[in-house]
């Protein structure tokens, strides 16, 4: 394209920001910045900023200048929707400091809350989606009996996904504190919960939607909810994460019933369906920093 100057710039003017550059000149030298650069080289550093920016860029390994930025509460060059390869998964950033200060014996510091793109992984490697034959991640039964914490999910396969990122993250990992539903009613609701040491986390619906939808929360929320009270970024500013791109759906930790957990679908409709459902993948969610 033509040169055109910072005071030419007007509504008619189409950029194209992978391809045009900003030119800035300092006395004698020059330098030339990508117009989708400079745009978010703009934006303050932070985590009330970069919470609100989806982005979408390959951040290829983590590095030590990804953790200082972390640690340092800056999150520098680091947007929600970005994305991190490793050992050939990919991790997103949905969130920013979105557990800062949880939890009921700790305070979180600062942090990234990564999924994966699309499904977690075991520990050998295999991808945790569904197949609708065998694929029965959350229980082999119908039951809701000893809440999420009594499901193969969290008892097998979440210690499973737990191995394979200890082996991508190493000590970045973070511990946190997440409430863990432990007891089921008569009716089916939950109504015994404890605070416990995690890696890792099934999301609920409100981290997904915003709210509370198909969970039974006649005992109070705190059950299912705990303190993941806040729509996750990444599903608030892309849509599309609601649907999981229209793989499979995935499991979410609300209880619905003495049968049956709530689920994410990939119609984009919120759902809810037995326990042994084999339609259902597995999309954890866990902390680096």
């Amino acid at each position: 394209m033509a040169d055109v100057r910072i005071q030419d710039f007007n509504e008619n003017w189409k950029p194209d920001t992978n391809n045009d550059f900003l030119m800035t000149f300092n006395g004698g030298s020059e330098s030339k910045t990508r117009l989708r650069d400079a745009f978010y080289g703009l934006v303050p550093d932070g985590m009330q900023t970069h919470n609100n920016i989806f982005r979408g860029q390959n951040l290829g390994a983590l590095n030590a200048t990804h953790i200082a930025n972390i640690q340092n509460g800056t999150f520098h060059d680091m947007f929600i929707g970005d994305y991190f390869q490793i050992n050939g998964s990919n991790y997103v950033i949905a969130g920013i400091n979105t557990k800062h200060l949880h939890g009921d014996n700790m305070q979180l510091g600062n942090h990234l809350l990564l999924m994966p793109d699309r499904f977690s992984k075991s520990e050998d490697g295999t991808v945790l989606r569904s197949n609708g034959k065998d694929t029965h991640y959350m229980n082999d039964t119908d039951t809701t009996a000893g809440g999420f914490a009594g499901t193969k999910l969290y008892k097998t396969i979440m210690p499973s996904i737990q191995k394979k990122l200890e082996a991508d993250f190493g000590n970045h990992l973070l511990n946190f504190r997440e409430v863990v539903s432990t007891h089921v009613d008569d009716n089916g609701a939950p109504d015994q919960a404890e605070w416990r040491d995690a890696k890792l986390g099934i999301p609920n619906e409100v981290m997904i939607y915003g709210t509370t939808l198909n969970g039974n929360n006649k005992n109070g929320s705190w059950y299912n909810i705990g303190d993941d009270d806040t729509q996750l970024p990444l599903f608030r500013l892309d849509p599309d994460e609601i649907t999981n791109h229209r793989d499979w759906a995935f499991w979410l930790r609300d209880i619905r019933s003495a049968s049956e957990f709530a689920r994410a679908s990939s119609y984009g409709d919120a759902y809810w369906t037995g326990a042994s459902d084999p339609w259902s993948g597995v999309r954890a969610f866990f902390l680096i920093g």
